[in-house]
């Protein structure tokens, strides 16, 4: 998350104006609850719940990387049932393309 963390707040263009809190609760060989803060173009990552997101994803770590590294559509993702998402689904989409605008290599 840290690296994440790290590469959007390098290029902080593709989150200006993007102004969200969107948590992720990973499950399998990595699991964890992430919050992510999106405020005035800073990406802010902590673990655990510190408050009320606006979306909630309910994946497997596998399907977190792939998500990030844009190996596999939200879209998709959602259909077949390897994500769930609570709360806004638009800020959910949104999210993907936001990591369009990255091209997130591996390692990440």
């Amino acid at each position: 998350m840290g690296r994440i963390e790290e590469i959007f707040n390098a290029n902080p263009r593709p989150i200006q104006g993007f102004n969200a809190v969107v948590q992720y609760d990973v499950h399998g060989e990595e699991k964890g609850t992430y919050q992510h803060f999106f405020q005035n173009g800073k990406l802010t990552i902590k673990k655990g719940v510190s408050t009320t997101p606006h979306c909630t994803m309910i994946l497997s770590y596998d399907n977190f990387k792939r998500f990030v590294l844009c190996k596999q559509s939200g879209t998709m993702a959602l259909l077949t049932g390897k994500v769930r998402v609570l709360g806004n689904l638009s800020t959910a989409m949104h999210i993907e393309t936001i990591l369009r605008r990255y091209n997130i290599k591996e390692p990440f």
